[in-house]
């Protein structure tokens, strides 16, 4: 429960207001994520937040939330000054996610109660057509499955964000981080494209994995055909790959590679598992703090031990319990990290590391 005069619905604002600026660390979306775990007033005010955001990728070409945003924009000189009833430092948190929010172009966020401020009803797929760029995020620790304008369904993973713009002759997606899953509606006269740093995959009708983790850039097809095209060159010498289903292809810096994969390994994160072979203790944890709250560190006597296995994304409590009983780990837990430091368990060998 929040104290008095703590109205989680301003502070879920400007919470999400730090998120959307880009410049959050590690540690705040960390912090953040744990304040909507601490309370389910906290989750049901960022779900509030999150909700009017969703809808507001046209804010600027609507006459009625343009008002709105002028009168945020005149509340927010009211809202520095100190009044009855309000405590200073409440109104300078105030004043800053109102300064925050109305940084973000396009984007329309609401500080106070659903019933005082109903979320708008959702834009047609016309209207969001007409608004260039409308961005999607989910925050760390959380997943969102999103219909598209056109029919075409997104899962976006934690920590991940995407920037769509559809017209009348085409569907344009970027993967600004991150992963998300595509299973995109047939259209022939609109492809439908994903870019992703270095590359852009094109699908008419199929489904696919887009991510941008780790310094690489990766399409996994997991339904259908797509057409790949990188910056740099694969051993045959051509920019452009076709991918058919079980296939995954990998762009590193100046470095291309197309490999089988298993796509129901490859597909658990969505269903809220993660599958690990082989993988660097180090590659594992960073992994799993994506999906929690950041409170997995592994020491670097530990980093490069060699993990198998299948884990409930949000369980980093459970990753480390199993590898202590095997002895792989020690483990010294405190209220808001579990350190991992290497085990007395004579180990064969351990990870490659990812290049």
């Amino acid at each position: 429960m929040t104290q008095d005069g703590d109205d989680p619905f301003d502070i879920a604002a400007a919470h999400w207001a730090r998120l959307q600026s880009g410049t959050a660390t590690s540690a705040e979306r960390a912090a953040i994520a744990a304040w909507c775990d601490a309370a389910p007033a906290h989750r049901a005010a960022m779900d509030a937040v999150e909700r009017g955001w969703d809808v507001a990728g046209a804010a600027e070409q609507d006459d009625a939330i343009a008002a709105m945003l002028a009168q945020m924009q005149a509340r927010q000189t009211e809202a520095s000054a100190p009044s009855a009833g309000r405590r200073p430092w409440r109104a300078a948190l105030l004043a800053a996610s109102l300064t925050a929010l109305l940084a973000v172009p396009a984007t329309l966020w609401f500080t106070s109660r659903p019933a005082e401020h109903p979320v708008p009803p959702a834009l047609s797929g016309e209207q969001v057509a007409q608004a260039a760029g409308t961005r999607l995020f989910s925050p760390a620790g959380r997943r969102r499955n999103i219909q598209l304008p056109d029919g075409s369904r997104v899962i976006l993973d934690a920590d991940s964000a995407i920037r769509f713009a559809f017209s009348a002759d085409k569907r344009a997606v970027a993967l600004e981080s991150g992963r998300a899953y595509f299973a995109v509606q047939k259209d022939k006269s609109r492809p439908f494209s994903v870019s992703a740093g270095k590359l852009t995959a094109t699908a008419v009708g199929t489904a696919f994995d887009v991510s941008r983790l780790s310094g690489r850039e990766q399409v996994t097809t997991t339904e259908g055909l797509v057409r790949v095209v990188t910056t740099a060159r694969t051993r045959d010498g051509s920019r452009a790959t076709l991918l058919p289903a079980g296939m995954r292809l990998t762009q590193k810096d100046q470095s291309v590679s197309v490999d089988p994969v298993d796509v129901t390994r490859e597909s658990a994160w969505r269903e809220g598992r993660i599958v690990f072979t082989g993988r660097c203790l180090s590659d594992v944890a960073a992994e799993m703090n994506r999906y929690g709250s950041g409170r997995l560190e592994v020491k670097e006597d530990a980093a490069h031990i060699a993990i198998s296995g299948v884990f409930d994304i949000d369980n980093a409590d459970g990753l480390a319990e199993a590898l202590e009983q095997q002895g792989l780990v020690h483990v010294a837990r405190s209220a808001d990290r579990i350190v991992l430091t290497r085990g007395d368990q004579i180990i064969p060998g351990d990870c490659a590391v990812r290049g």
